[in-house]
């Protein structure tokens, strides 16, 4: 309380009679009361030079921070459970009391990294069993089963074998162990295992635990990890359950029982292998689609002559002079001022002629930065007639007010000239993301029907293709190195 701090406050104005400093050690600081805390306030911000004030706590968010900030703060993490082991032994031959290893790697686990807690245990166990402590006595004592009983049950479930499973889990039972630290030493357990089946380092355990995890670690990454799911999810319904007993019984039986289950990676090992392309095959037929494309483009898309252009293409001076110059002789070069109209003329005209659809003027807007002009045109546009420097199109009712004209302005600012919208009544044409799901729709039919992912489909109920990732973008070191084709 107050008074007491004031006390304090009084007695650290004088200072020590017999020593160097005077050292207020205060523990559990946190209990102190707020007013308790303002009194000693301004004593800490500027304090006698022979006092020091010592705080303990184990509630550091409850000390305000006006208090921590003038402290130097030292943080007492919890002991492993090696250095909690050795300090055992060396109380025990100490003390002259006989005590096995894993009894006392059990204690200091027990402990949970706290000495005192150990050193209490410790006193038990000896007091329990006559200056001879064993691993069955520390288990007893705990309601623990040991390592070799818990391997058994776990070795036992992972190997499919529900009968003895069932039967080792029994014996731990009669013995006392409670349902709740046989499932969390599984999943200890479970833990060592994938950490020796992935090669990394691995506690100082026991010599027998070590060869316990050594044989768990052979049935692989996949299947401990799995393992560990179902445990984990477990223990919490063996936590929350009525009767803790049957559910951890429950929990063994589902354990045991998808453990002959295969792996991901078997079941794809599995499955029949879709035929494979050369990347020389593949490289022709994309170089023969895009040849022929680019010859159909270049025919039908030649640029039409002024008597076929619209009554609504918009005219300059540049356009007549490049439809009726006449073609360059070798005999009579072309001047050149008329050459520079010609190219400036020929330039304008194929700007006009580069939009043939949504899509074109869609990819102009965006290459500008119109994102939002370009999500209206995706969405809400539907074609009717596009030819040169002229769009007709139908807009939908919900989209926003003025459209035609927004899109109207923002393509002639993109092709520097202008650019002519109008509406229509015809609502048949199908909108840029209209046709985008359908294409991904069929993309995706086609891909349904590849023999390696039909596979895939009959085999798992509800599976479907949500998304297809040309292996083109996909980085060489993330494929399997499976020695197959990565074509």
């Amino acid at each position: 309380g107050v008074d007491d701090v004031r006390d304090i406050i009084d007695g650290a104005a004088y200072r020590p009679v017999s020593a160097r400093f005077k050292i207020y050690i205060i523990d559990e600081v946190h209990m102190l009361s707020k007013n308790a805390f303002n009194a000693l306030l301004k004593t800490l911000e500027e304090p006698p030079e022979a006092v020091k004030f010592i705080f303990a706590t184990t509630e550091i968010r409850k000390v305000p921070v006006t208090i921590l900030s003038r402290c130097q703060r030292f943080d007492l993490r919890r002991v492993s459970v090696e250095q909690l082991a050795g300090h055992l032994r060396y109380i025990t031959d100490a003390e002259s009391i006989e005590a096995d290893e894993d009894a006392l790697h059990q204690i200091a686990k027990a402990a949970e990294g706290s000495v005192r807690d150990s050193l209490s245990l410790l006193d038990q166990a000896a007091a329990m069993s006559a200056d001879h402590i064993t691993a069955s006595s520390v288990g007893d004592m705990l309601g623990h089963a040991g390592d070799a009983e818990v391997g058994m049950i776990l070795t036992s479930c992972l190997s499919g074998d529900i009968t003895n499973a069932l039967a080792a889990y029994a014996t731990s039972d009669n013995r006392g162990s409670d349902p709740e630290s046989v499932i969390s030493d599984m999943l200890d357990l479970v833990h060592y295992a994938s950490l020796a089946a992935s090669g990394a380092a691995q506690a100082d355990l026991p010599e027998a635990t070590k060869n316990i995890t050594s044989q768990l670690a052979e049935h692989g990454i996949a299947r401990l990890g799995r393992a560990w799911q179902i445990l984990l999810k477990g223990h919490l319904e063996v936590k929350t359950a009525p009767n803790s007993r049957a559910a951890a019984q429950m929990l063994l039986i589902r354990l045991a029982h998808s453990a002959p289950m295969p792996t991901p990676a078997e079941i794809i090992q599995k499955l029949p292998h879709a035929p494979t392309s050369t990347p020389s095959e593949t490289g022709a037929s994309a170089s023969g689609t895009s040849a022929s494309g680019t010859s159909e483009t270049g025919q039908a898309g030649m640029p039409p002559t002024l008597s076929s252009a619209p009554s609504h293409a918009p005219a300059t001076s540049a356009i007549p002079q490049a439809a009726t110059a006449p073609q360059m002789t070798e005999t009579a070069p072309q001047p050149i001022a008329e050459a520079v109209t010609n190219e400036v003329a020929e330039a304008d005209d194929a700007k006009l002629h580069a939009i043939t659809s949504l899509a074109d003027a869609a990819s102009l807007l965006e290459s500008h930065g119109h994102m939002i002009i370009t999500a209206h045109l995706r969405n809400y546009v539907r074609p009717i007639a596009i030819t040169a420097g002229h769009m007709e199109i139908f807009i939908s009712e919900d989209a926003p007010k003025d459209l035609a004209a927004t899109l109207a302005k923002t393509l002639s600012e993109c092709l520097s000239q202008p650019y002519l919208v109008t509406l229509g009544n015809d609502a048949s044409g199908k909108t840029l993301y209209q046709e985008e799901e359908e294409a991904d729709k069929a993309r995706k039919a086609e891909a349904s029907q590849d023999p390696l992912v039909k596979a895939v489909i009959d085999t798992f109920e509800g599976a479907e293709v949500t998304n297809i990732i040309p292996l083109s973008d996909i980085a060489a070191d993330a494929l399997p190195d499976d020695g197959m084709s990565s074509d």
